[in-house]
């Protein structure tokens, strides 16, 4: 197993924590059904290798945490009481291994046609590779 995917696992894990979220199937891309709202998703967004070294390099992977919540009420509430939760959650400033991970970038957005919102974690976790 690579790094990326130790991360990912960790980040899973200590989602397991939150109670009345439902945590999809990493690299699943079927539609999450209404009664498995709320829910959480984990993936990769991007890396990028900041240094190469001898065997190796340094790299930051983007990890993104996804919740997808439906409300009667106030949407954005959910949506920010979902992002506290998450964050709670992955306060681990080295999980899976990682040297840094911390959260980079908070992204919302809402269905208009639906009470539906998700906010999208964005969370930068650097690792060495090789030697």
């Amino acid at each position: 197993m690579g790094q990326r995917i130790a991360i990912r696992d960790a980040v899973n894990v200590a989602l397991q924590t939150l109670q009345g979220y439902t945590l999809i199937a990493p690299g699943t891309t079927d539609e999450i059904p209404e009664s498995s709202l709320p829910a959480l998703v984990v993936g990769f967004a991007t890396e990028a290798i900041l240094h190469e070294l001898y065997g190796g390099s340094e790299r930051q992977l983007e990890i993104t945490v996804s919740a997808v919540v439906k409300s009667r009420g106030d949407v954005y509430a959910a949506l920010d009481q979902a992002a506290a939760d998450i964050e709670s959650a992955l306060a681990d400033n080295e999980l899976g291994g990682a040297e840094r991970f911390l959260l980079s970038q908070t992204q919302f957005a809402l269905d208009a046609e639906q009470p539906l919102g998700e906010v999208r974690l964005i969370y930068a976790a650097s690792y060495s590779t090789g030697a």
